[in-house]
């Protein structure tokens, strides 16, 4: 089985695509769905709230693809693969009940994408204005669900630790996050003639919530799958990383740092960490196709592949039983 997903061909692409549409099969006969905004701006529930349930779908095979060329782009693994499309779809998979539209969705594509962005920039030790792009897809992630200001920490910790100091890069940090704020505040000014509306915005994205979600059995038990397999990956790849070159060693530092600050920020919010699995599945995708990318042990990797697969099927049977 991981020699057949290790394989870069149209035919992988298509078991892919097959078993996210098997994963997600359920809202498209479940006509009493509906989209959901929660955590989400009055931008989002203004604007998108009304868009078919379905759409979640597409978008999450979107970031799945999108990995993709993060890795083609960015080299974090030796050869060009699906694999990490395949870690997406079954780390989203298993968990039906975060299955809709939601803004989480488009954040999760903003982030990933200036993911990209940030991590072009250790290519050279040069003045870079990746510093002031990728922000750009942070604060605008924002526009569409709460907290996600708190991955600015992630493109200054890479600014102190990984660059060589210049200190127009924090600058450039600091415009490119403020910008889509002030493109946002002409429009409700000159447009709408609103300005109230953004003070409504920023008192959403600072109020934090401390309500502990009731989970289903189902979530429960593929979270301990999901976070298992996370950690025989991470620890595989903290054995491999000094072999690495630095630049792919600094992008997987980066990784890890996103997965930290997601899970620091569903500790702090407890009620949005059902939907940030979604955060949090995008560098565990990477990290865990990294893993099976590599690992010497065909055998171990198809282990723990076959185990992604038994839990995906395992939350869906009793998901399907209990609703």
């Amino acid at each position: 089985m991981l020699r057949f997903f290790r394989s870069y061909n149209s035919v992988v692409l298509v078991v892919i695509l097959l078993i996210g549409i098997l994963t997600w099969l359920h809202i498209f006969v479940e006509t009493e769905l509906v989209s959901s905004g929660k955590y989400g701006t009055f931008i989002f529930n203004g604007w998108l709230a009304n868009a078919p349930v379905w759409f979640g779908f597409i978008l999450s095979l979107l970031t799945a693809i999108l990995l993709v060329f993060a890795n083609a782009r960015l080299h974090l693994i030796e050869k060009i693969s699906y694999l990490p499309a395949l870690c997406y779809v079954l780390l989203i998979g298993g968990i039906p009940e975060i299955h809709l539209f939601n803004p989480v969705l488009i954040a999760t594509i903003l982030l990933v994408t200036g993911f990209i962005i940030l991590a072009g920039a250790f290519k050279s030790e040069r003045l870079s204005y990746h510093f002031f792009a990728a922000p750009v897809f942070i604060s605008t992630a924002a526009f569409f669900y709460f907290y996600m200001y708190v991955y600015m920490l992630v493109v200054w910790f890479a600014i102190a630790l990984w660059r060589p100091g210049y200190w127009r890069e924090w600058v450039f940090s600091v415009l490119g996050f403020a910008l889509p704020m002030f493109f946002a505040f002409s429009w409700f000014f000159l447009v709408e003639d609103d300005v109230s509306r953004m003070g409504i915005f920023f008192n959403e994205m600072f109020t934090i919530q401390r309500i502990v979600p009731s989970l289903s059995i189902s979530t429960i038990i593929f979270f301990v799958v999901g976070i298992v397999v996370g950690a025989v990956a991470f620890g595989h790849l903290l054995r491999y990383i000094g072999s690495k070159k630095v630049i792919t060693r600094t992008r997987y530092y980066i990784l890890i740092l996103i997965g930290i600050i997601t899970i620091g920020m569903a500790i702090v919010t407890p009620e949005m960490i059902p939907m940030a699995w979604y955060l949090l599945a995008f560098p565990m995708s990477l990290m865990v196709a990294s893993y099976l990318a590599t690992i010497k042990s065909a055998r171990w990797g198809t282990i723990v592949l076959a185990i992604l697969f038994a839990g995906v099927m395992v939350a869906h049977a009793l998901f399907l039983s209990t609703g």
